[in-house]
């Protein structure tokens, strides 16, 4: 049986120690819910109500090409994720509580569907719509031959940690950890060079918008304190994130209403 360790940190939140430079993206590309890198350019795609695309765009927000994804169905695609193998596209999002059709595509470099990994919440019994739960995940990382989501838990302001292998199937998984982050987190990213996982996230009213930097996580995910920043923007929800180095991150941000989503260089002071 599995021993299920809640995580509580005191951190020091800080905004002081960040320098950020905001790009524009083109509209087309308005929700962009997932990061990656790809032969030098941006991968991302829309959310929910989007086509199965994925999106690549440059450095300076300008849109290069689309690819669809033939056979796949964007029911909520929330995250991006890749190894040397697969992209890893989360259709994971399930903001009512009420999908039984959670799964993880796995799609090669040339943009073909290869497979997918399929599951559900062992614990959740309930598939009514409701606006408070835990049992949605917008975050996901590859990690060594595993792929890890993160919740984005509206009941308690935490995130749980769930583990799938990287292998066609139906699964049906519970946390193994909870990290009290104290915000909804959207977004993730590992990088194994650096030895560094990165959340992001905001606050319930989403007028608040963080930046979480857990060092040294190989293999110690029950052993790991993190730092929260705040990210000193505002009219932004912040989606995605990629990892650089220790001290610089690329981020994205949904189009809020008006004007364009948004590219957004960070970096640690």
């Amino acid at each position: 049986m599995l021993l299920l360790v809640l995580l509580s940190f005191q951190t020091k939140c800080s905004k002081k120690n960040i320098d950020i430079e905001i790009i524009n993206i083109s509209k087309k590309i308005g929700e962009t819910s997932g990061l990656e890198i790809l032969d030098g350019n941006f991968l991302t795609h829309n959310d929910s109500g989007g086509g199965a695309v994925l999106f690549t765009f440059d450095k300076s927000g300008k849109k290069l090409s689309e690819h669809l994804i033939q056979g796949a169905k964007n029911t909520d695609w929330e995250s991006l994720a890749s190894d040397d193998k697969y992209i890893y596209i989360g259709d994971i999002g399930n903001n009512k509580g009420n999908r039984k059709n959670l799964r993880i595509y796995l799609v090669d470099f040339k943009f073909k569907l290869i497979d997918s990994i399929n599951f559900n919440y062992s614990n959740q019994l309930n598939f009514k719509k409701r606006k408070r739960h835990e049992y949605n995940a917008e975050a996901l990382v590859s990690f060594n031959d595993s792929l890890i989501i993160f919740s984005k838990n509206k009941k308690k302001l935490t995130t749980e940690v769930y583990i799938l292998p990287k292998i066609h199937g139906e699964y049906s998984v519970n946390f193994k950890y909870s990290y009290q982050v104290n915000a909804l987190i959207t977004g993730a990213d590992y990088n194994p060079k650096e030895d560094l996982l990165a959340l992001v996230g905001y606050n319930s009213n989403i007028n608040k918008q963080y930046l979480f930097v857990f060092k040294n996580f190989s293999g110690n995910l029950n052993k790991n304190s993190f730092k929260k920043y705040i990210i000193p923007i505002t009219n932004a929800q912040i989606e995605a994130i990629k990892i650089i180095n220790k001290d610089f991150f690329w981020l994205t941000s949904e189009n809020e209403g008006e004007g364009h989503p948004k590219l957004i260089k960070l970096k640690l002071k």
